[in-house]
């Protein structure tokens, strides 16, 4: 690799290798924080979840034995929702956690909210109670929140509309009992969401969010429970969040595109931002309810198409498969200030793996913990990604990787 470059200084990237759990040379590092002095409490060989506790973002939140349905059926047969390219923003305020197809009642629905600002739902077909949550005008449209105090979980039915409008924000910050200055979590503050979206129980819903459109932020939510059955082969991929440009196939058993490198790459989504969002676990740190028939997403954020998103202040937790992973192109991507523990549960076992054309990432200040494999990935990117200033222990769980694996060209390690 003739670009390839490795530093070790403490402002680098904090790596955290054992020959055995806590093997005492491990415990005289001298990068070890206050969190970590709790370790030299502990003796033994720590199991899986007890390892992962010690990434000290976990509390009291165990690993427990989930089970979900496999059963697939084609439920959703809805086209990709196209803008159509309104002349007014709007601001539109969701008041009910149902969902289903769009019907003038009087409670407006995440689903109704999504093809209002993308333009194939109209105003005249909202009641009038639901028109007054509607706003029009401003420089951008905006989706917010004014869900009951006992109804802030919204249970998805069928995958959403793609997120088609550009410089939309949806926004769970807006929700009442909101607090910005509340985390859960010590090394890095990551305020607790109080909207969460989530498939019906014993539905299986492959997606939760969909962007295919530029300058699109999706702050301060909750979302899990995304997947569906694994031998359905060459289709796309299920996670929390998906970005790509269009058309997006919002079935499972639809495959991706096939844009091939003759596909102008001006057509994907840029400014893209996910920000202080908890992936794959709820807002009470726990797991999907296997009760309910959910399991863990497959994917946190799956990048399949984007010349620009910022990921940034989330926590994404407890995937099948990668907490963040690419497809055909991520250039200009930044994965910031994020805590990813606990990914790859059975599928890709990497926190973070980068493939296909990445020019200009940067993936920094991040704590990587307790993933199954390494904590990034780098499968041959086009391109050039730096790798830069982030805390790095326990991963290897399942497969023993690299903390950092590397292929390819033009990366850099500091």
């Amino acid at each position: 690799m003739k670009s390839f470059r490795l530093l070790s200084s403490y402002k680098s990237n904090r790596f955290m290798y054992q020959k055995h759990p806590l093997a005492s040379s491990y415990l005289t590092s001298p990068y070890l924080t206050s969190t970590q002095s709790m370790l030299r409490r502990i003796a033994g060989v720590m199991r899986r979840h007890q390892r992962l506790a010690a990434c000290s973002v976990l509390g009291a939140m165990l690993l427990p034995t989930v089970s979900w349905t496999t059963n697939w059926t084609a439920r959703w047969g809805q086209a990709v929702a196209q803008s159509a390219g309104a002349e007014t923003f709007v601001q539109v305020t969701v008041n009910s956690a149902a969902d289903g197809p769009a019907r003038p009642d009087e409670q407006l629905t995440l689903r109704e909210a999504i093809e209002l600002t993308n333009g194939t739902l109209s105003l005249s077909a909202l009641s009038d109670a639901e028109q007054r949550q509607v706003v029009t005008g401003g420089v951008a449209s905006k989706i917010g929140f004014d869900l009951p105090e006992n109804a802030v979980t919204i249970e998805l039915e069928s995958v959403l509309p793609a997120i088609a409008q550009p410089g939309l924000t949806l926004d769970g910050t807006t929700q009442s009992g909101y607090d910005p200055n509340q985390s859960a979590t010590a090394e890095i503050a990551i305020p607790i969401p109080v909207v969460a979206i989530r498939p019906k129980a014993d539905t299986e819903v492959f997606r939760g969010l969909t962007i295919s459109a530029s300058d699109v932020t999706v702050r301060g939510l909750a979302l899990y429970g995304f997947n569906a059955p694994s031998q359905i082969t060459q289709s796309t991929p299920p996670a929390d969040i998906f970005i790509s440009h269009q058309p997006i196939p919002l079935r499972r058993d639809r495959p991706l595109p096939d844009v091939g490198r003759e596909t102008a790459k001006g057509s994907a989504p840029s400014g893209v931002v996910i920000e202080q969002n908890w992936l794959g676990i709820t807002p009470t740190e726990a797991m999907p309810d296997s009760s309910l028939g959910l399991g863990p997403s497959g994917f946190g954020i799956s990048v399949f198409d984007s010349a620009g998103i910022t990921i940034e202040n989330n926590r994404i937790e407890y995937h099948n498969g990668s907490a963040i992973i690419t497809g055909r192109q991520a250039d200009n991507l930044e994965v910031l200030s994020n805590i990813i523990v606990g990914n790859g549960l059975s599928g890709m076992p990497d926190a973070i793996r980068l493939d296909g054309s990445v020019e200009n990432g940067l993936i920094s200040r991040n704590l990587l913990c307790g993933n199954d494999g390494s904590s990034v990935f780098l499968f041959k990117p086009e391109g050039s990604v730096t790798v830069f200033d982030n805390d790095i222990r326990f991963n290897g769980q399942r497969l023993r990787r690299a903390a950092i694996y590397v292929m390819g060209d033009g990366q850099r390690i500091l």
